[in-house]
């Protein structure tokens, strides 16, 4: 078994996921024309036996208030045929070059397409935005985070997989340290897994 399918079976175990997988329909290798890169193979890997899903549950924010805030984590297939992945990465990269040309010391990245910008894979339900810095090769590619305040503005990229991130932070050890408490067996209930049905 190799590592990326034992980091993939952990999260599994944490967090099953849907019973019926809304499932991407294109293959990998029209999704990577369409982007210009190949994608990280946990990703493949995690999206394949997950699909369109959102993870979610009650627990309390990283200021300690709203004891009972929902949270929310979306990631789409890049397979899924009723849009294009690559269309929304360059649209999320626009939308953060408009925000770095007004406030440049708060938006420092470089953002999708340009050379080592960041490429969003998840979002939150308040609109934070999970992704990687694409330097190097896609496998080595850091995680890191566009958040819609500036709690995360000094963290550093992390040289971990989006399954590694996903099983840190639904074990209760966060990568992040502004990270909601969040998972199974937590003090607010169980976490759920559902698919993310989009529109065709």
């Amino acid at each position: 078994m190799t590592e990326l399918s034992t980091k993939l079976d952990e999260l599994v175990a944490l967090v099953p996921p849907p019973g019926v997988p809304d499932l991407g329909t294109k293959s990998w290798d029209t999704v990577f024309a369409e982007l210009g890169s190949p994608l990280p193979a946990d990703f493949m890997l995690l999206v394949e036996r997950y699909g369109n899903f959102q993870i979610g549950g009650y627990g309390t924010d990283w200021r300690g208030e709203n004891t009972r805030r929902l949270e929310y984590l979306g990631v789409m297939d890049p397979r899924y045929a009723g849009g294009s992945w690559a269309k929304g990465a360059v649209h999320t990269g626009n939308v953060y070059r408009e925000l770095r040309e007004a406030h440049p010391d708060s938006y420092p990245m470089a953002a999708w397409p340009e050379p080592g910008g960041f490429l969003s894979w998840g979002n939150t339900i308040d609109a934070d935005h999970f992704g990687w810095l694409t330097v190097g090769r896609p496998d080595d590619w850091p995680i890191v985070l566009w958040g819609r305040g500036d709690q995360w503005a000094d963290q550093e990229p992390l040289q971990i997989t989006v399954t590694e991130f996903l099983v840190n932070w639904f074990s209760g050890s966060p990568d992040l340290p502004h990270m909601a408490d969040l998972w199974p067996g937590g003090s607010f209930g169980p976490v759920w897994c559902g698919a993310l049905l989009l529109e065709p």
